[in-house]
């Protein structure tokens, strides 16, 4: 597959170089650079699907998870990032362990890190407290203690701590040998005392220590850091914005993190959102070109988000379209 090296004029990339110092990383991976992220509560196909799967659409059945393993292989990725929401939620990360199964099944190679997503521990608080699902009131990030609208333990003991007894360490994506670990955006409508956000994730890299033995190498969206100064990130990544950023490049501490849609369509979703036309797979194309050279690590949008039609597996609309540009991507700009 030849590539082009134009830059489309509909893709908008914003190359968020400022948060560092230097001209790079030189950062040692078990994987290879290129990971998607990666979720897994379905029992069928959702109405919002425009794109079908050529796979049957049911994780319940482990053949599902053997055969998104096996594409996400043949797509070059080394990693997936499991979207994960915590305790007694559809994607806990104690329900990870078909896909340890599936890895083990198709050669042992494809690694796994946590993805939080951090909305989900204002909901589990707010349940918890009998606020019901909701994301409000806010979280208060300096209750460490939850005595109020706080509490680490919806960070840890319901989630990070969920995963890494889930997830042993031979399946663990690391970084400089760290296990890694993606975190959600930050904002105003979700969190109180926003200046906290280090000392959670303080207190959340000594919980892990204690447990587990090793500090994470944790990689926060950038809101996150730019609400707090203080937090103490490894590396930091850029989310995307349909149509107004659709590919990102962020270095912070000298590692640059691409991050990229394929496209996105939300027009069927229970609140209808925004469309990114795929262009054919010129969308991805050119998000690659701008973020992929740059990189030590791709983590791109998402490998089965058909929820919001931004996948990259099989389908009968494309084929195996997006999992070949992956795959000359990731054997050509390792």
């Amino acid at each position: 597959m030849i590539m082009t090296r134009a830059l489309p004029s509909f893709v908008t990339v914003i190359l968020l170089l400022g948060l560092g110092s230097g001209t790079g990383a030189s950062v040692e991976r078990n994987a290879g650079k290129y990971g998607a992220m990666f979720s897994w509560w379905y029992t069928d196909l959702p109405t919002a699907t425009k794109y079908s799967p050529t796979v049957t659409w049911d994780a319940r059945d482990q053949r599902w998870w053997n055969e998104i393993v096996r594409q996400a292989l043949g797509a070059g990725l080394g990693w997936l990032a499991a979207e994960s929401w915590g305790a007694d939620m559809p994607d806990d990360p104690q329900g990870l362990t078909p896909l340890l199964r599936a890895i083990d099944a198709n050669g042992g190679s494809l690694k796994v890190a946590l993805f939080d997503d951090t909305t989900s521990e204002v909901i589990r608080k707010n349940r918890a407290k009998g606020h019901g699902y909701d994301t409000s009131p806010r979280f208060d990030l300096a209750d460490l203690a939850g005595t109020d609208e706080g509490g680490i333990q919806y960070f840890y003991d319901q989630q990070w701590k969920r995963f890494f007894q889930t997830v042993p360490d031979q399946y663990r994506f690391k970084v400089d040998g760290r296990p890694v670990i993606f975190t959600w955006s930050g904002g105003l409508a979700w969190y109180a005392h926003l200046d906290s956000f280090h000392t959670l994730l303080q207190e959340l890299r000594r919980s892990t220590y204690r447990d587990f033995g090793f500090d994470p190498f944790v990689v926060p969206d950038v809101s996150w850091i730019t609400l707090d100064p203080l937090t103490d990130a490894d590396a930091a990544y850029e989310w995307f914005y349909p149509n107004t950023h659709n590919a990102t490049l962020t270095t912070f501490r000298n590692v640059r993190v691409g991050h990229l849609i394929p496209g996105y369509d939300c027009s069927r979703c229970a609140t209808p959102g925004p469309i990114v036309d795929r262009q054919n797979g010129q969308v991805y194309t050119a998000g690659m070109e701008a973020v992929a050279p740059s990189s030590d690590i791709v983590l791109i949008e998402g490998f089965v988000n058909v929820d919001e039609n931004a996948h990259l597996v099989e389908t009968t609309t494309w084929g195996r379209r997006y999992i070949d540009i992956t795959h000359w991507y990731s054997t050509n700009v390792p």
